[in-house]
């Protein structure tokens, strides 16, 4: 086991009661946060400082943040009014709305992913008069939906996500228990669909490789699934079902999934024991987690759960946010790896700040 250690906290002027419910990459060094007070904020990577307000309303009940384009400082947000806005930072505290679009019905947004290559924005709503819809704008048409699959789910669209390489494929995961996905360049829904999986209340899912899926459920029940071909005719292998994470990841629920350059983290929490776990998941031999060598963020964010986590690459830190209003910034405990590594038989020399401290590193 490895320890992170919290180099920095804030609150980012929210008020007491609020909660983070997630946090994305804005520009490089910089990110943003929405919140249970509905506003849009973006703080400093170092020190988590430097907090600007982008808008005190983004939605009347905000729900969703992706990162549209970090370089371009493009974010999207969706909302329980039904809208999806794209908002442009480069202007700081006048950022702008450049581009919003308006699901069916105003049915609430729940999910909603980005494809800047296609300058895709995609929505997934609530179940809204017997109807749980996926909308697909070209962002340069935002006035009309480029698709709209209507029929796939009967209940409401909880995630979204397009597949790392191939552009035309989009997975889609709900409450129905289904995760979804569809070639986006078929403008039948029936023939759009080229896999379904049966999992049950869908809390996360996405694509672990170009090859892999996962999902996992809000009562903590976690899958992996081979993405098929339909172009293919060889037998696919055999999902491999992990069943309830909580006992034998002795946590109390998962917060997400996240993937770094090292690999897929699986973040694991309890509020009981102050702590949030980030355990690897590896495929050699066969899909597992290694305990052995997961990240503790002890202390994690107190009795709170947390909401989002973010693997930052460039600060070499992991963020958090949660439902104590809180964003807090972890980096490896030094003084602990350099105790681990002198404990070992084979003397290694002490490892640099910013160098690979272990196999699994969590960014």
């Amino acid at each position: 086991m490895h320890t992170l250690k919290t180099t920095a906290s804030s609150s980012l002027a929210l008020a007491e009661g609020s909660y983070i419910y997630s946090i994305a990459a804005s520009s490089p060094g910089s990110f943003a946060a929405i919140s249970s007070d509905d506003s849009l904020r973006m703080f400093d990577a170092a020190g988590l400082n430097h907090v600007s307000v982008v808008a005190a309303n983004t939605h009347e009940g905000v729900t969703s943040l992706k990162s549209y384009d970090v370089g371009q400082q493009l974010l999207a947000t969706g909302g329980r009014d039904g809208k999806v806005k794209l908002w442009d930072l480069r202007k700081g505290k006048n950022a702008a709305v450049v581009v919003a679009m308006e699901t069916l019905n105003q049915a609430p947004v729940l999910s909603i992913a980005c494809r800047t290559a296609t300058n895709s924005l995609v929505a997934g709503t609530e179940l809204v008069s017997s109807q749980a819809v996926v909308s697909i704008w070209d962002v340069r048409s935002p006035g009309q939906c480029q698709l709209q699959y209507v029929e796939s789910h009967n209940d409401d669209v909880t995630e979204l996500q397009f597949h790392p390489t191939q552009t035309n494929l989009l997975l889609s995961g709900s409450t129905d228990g289904l995760v979804n996905i569809y070639n986006t360049t078929i403008t039948d829904e029936d023939d759009a669909l080229v896999q379904v999986i049966n999992h049950g209340s869908v809390h996360h899912a996405g694509f672990l490789t170009e090859r892999t899926i996962y999902a996992l459920s809000h009562d903590e029940v976690f899958s992996i699934h081979p993405a098929t071909d339909p172009d293919e005719q060889t037998q696919e292998p055999d999902p491999v079902q992990f069943g309830d994470l909580r006992q034998p990841l002795g946590c109390e629920y998962i917060a997400q999934l996240c993937i770094g350059s090292q690999g897929p983290y699986v973040a694991a929490g309890s509020t009981s024991d102050r702590r949030l776990d980030l355990v690897p998941l590896v495929s050699n031999p066969s899909w597992h987690f290694d305990q052995e060598n997961l990240w503790r963020l002890p202390g994690g964010h107190g009795e709170e759960i947390v909401r989002s986590v973010y693997l930052d690459e460039q600060s070499q830190s992991v963020f958090t946010c949660g439902e104590d209003g809180f964003v807090r910034a972890w980096k490896p405990d030094d003084d602990k790896m350099e105790m681990e590594e002198s404990s070992t038989k084979t003397p290694r020399p002490k490892a640099k700040k910013g160098r690979d401290k272990g196999r699994f590193n969590p960014y």
